[in-house]
């Protein structure tokens, strides 16, 4: 499946526009920015600030991640899934600990700037054409590997990598 899944990302590659290359090379950065203000806010690490924006990923569009991020780490009163807020708790002394799943860790590291992160999330699995919001452990790792494959391929990162394919699938860089 390893193939099938590059030939499908790569295909999305292939139709990006220089806007959206631009969008991708730069959407992590940005991402790290927050998490930046998250652990000034909080005096903790950016790996801990990382977290707690990964931690309120779930089910959540990018802007109201971000909103519902900063609003905890200035200790305002947070509404969203209670996983989310426990594991948010949790990553403030805990930080990339805190994130179990695969998806929120890799969310977290990519945020704090691991290039090699790679994120495989609903919009991957739509890139992919698989008929599932989340996968499975095997997909998670095919998918991954065929990232690795297309970044390698054009010299980018895999976090510019996947984020490129997130913007095409989605049709915006948020």
């Amino acid at each position: 499946m390893i193939d099938i899944y590059t030939d499908r990302f790569s295909a999305l590659v292939a139709r990006a526009t220089l806007g959206q290359i631009e969008d991708a090379s730069t959407w992590y950065n940005d991402a790290e920015n927050v998490a930046r203000e998250v652990a000034e806010n909080l005096n903790v690490s950016v790996e801990a600030g990382a977290s707690v924006v990964s931690a309120f990923s779930p089910r959540e569009r990018w802007a109201s991640n971000v909103s519902k991020a900063i609003a905890f780490s200035l200790g305002l009163e947070v509404r969203g899934l209670p996983n989310n807020i426990r594991m948010a708790n949790e990553a403030i002394t805990n930080g990339f600990d805190a994130l179990r799943g695969p998806k929120t860790n890799a969310f977290a590291r990519a945020i704090a700037g691991d290039e090699d992160a790679i994120v495989i999330d609903i919009w991957m699995m739509r890139a992919a054409l698989v008929d599932s919001d989340s996968p499975n452990k095997t997909q998670y790792r095919e998918m991954s590997e065929a990232v690795s494959v297309i970044a390698r391929k054009t010299g980018m990162t895999n976090r510019t990598i996947q984020a490129l394919i997130w913007i095409v699938i989605r049709g915006s860089a948020v």
